[in-house]
Parts: C-alpha cells; sequence; structure tokens
C-alpha cells in the first residue's frame, strides 16, 4: 500500500524566460480581443451575431502599427461586414469586409489623402472614399 503522505517532487517543466514570454503574449492578446470589438459588423445584431467572419490579426496589427505612427486612435467606421450588411453598404459581392481583412477608418483631423500615405506606407492596401470621408483598409496576404 502507498503512503499517500509523500512529499511532492517538482519538476523544473518551464524556464523563467518562457515564462516571461507566454505572459507578455496573452497581454497583447487580450488587448487585441477588446480591440476586435472595434471591428464588429455595424448591423447591430440584426442580421449577425456581430462577427460573421473571423478578423485577419495582421490587418489589426498594421491598424495597430498605424496608430502608433499618429499617437492617435483610428476610429473604425466599418470593420467585419455579413453579407445582409454589406448589400445594405453598397459593398461588392467579394468585399474583404466579409472575409474580416479589411475596415473603413477615420482619424480626424486628418484628410482622407493624409490617412490613406500613413496607411499604405505600414503596407495595407487603400481605397479612399471621398464620399463617405473614409479610407479603404485591406490586407491580402
Amino acid at each position: 500500500m502507498k503512503d499517500n503522505k509523500m512529499p511532492r517532487v517538482h519538476q523544473k517543466l518551464n524556464s523563467d524566460a518562457l515564462f516571461f514570454q507566454l505572459k507578455d503574449q496573452d497581454q497583447k492578446q487580450q488587448e487585441k480581443a477588446v480591440k476586435r470589438e472595434d471591428f464588429r459588423c455595424d448591423c447591430q445584431g440584426r442580421y449577425c451575431d456581430g462577427f460573421p467572419a473571423g478578423i485577419n490579426p495582421t490587418l489589426v496589427d498594421k491598424i495597430d502599427e498605424l496608430e502608433k505612427i499618429l499617437k492617435k486612435k483610428v476610429q473604425i467606421i466599418s470593420g467585419v461586414r455579413c453579407e445582409k450588411r454589406n448589400a445594405e453598404a453598397d459593398g461588392s459581392n467579394h468585399s474583404f469586409h466579409l472575409l474580416g481583412r479589411a475596415a473603413d477608418i477615420r482619424c480626424e483631423p486628418m484628410s482622407v489623402d493624409e490617412l490613406a500615405a500613413v496607411a499604405e506606407a505600414v503596407g495595407l492596401l487603400v481605397i479612399r472614399d471621398y464620399r463617405d470621408d473614409v479610407v479603404h483598409c485591406q490586407w491580402n496576404d
């Protein structure tokens, strides 16, 4: 019969460096989870749960990079869209909003051209939408 009072044997499974690396990674993911809400479909729950597609993480990273350069928060006017909301917004049938790979953004008081230039500098593909005063940004890779 085994003695239930045997001491616990501790093994070193992880390095301290790995612990802090994962802690930092998890904190960044939590920050992105908050940021994720900015990309919610703007149908306001009429047609979908807000996330009919996943959001491309590189698109989020590029917009984060854009905000760091501008030292300002970028307003996401339209992120991921469901098909019905995309039709209402007069989006194309193959809009990258449907894939979670596009966002229409604004950053007051910048002009469409100024914002588009910085978005292009961080590697985003852009369309200047002067009608709605936004910059459509998308990530294709």
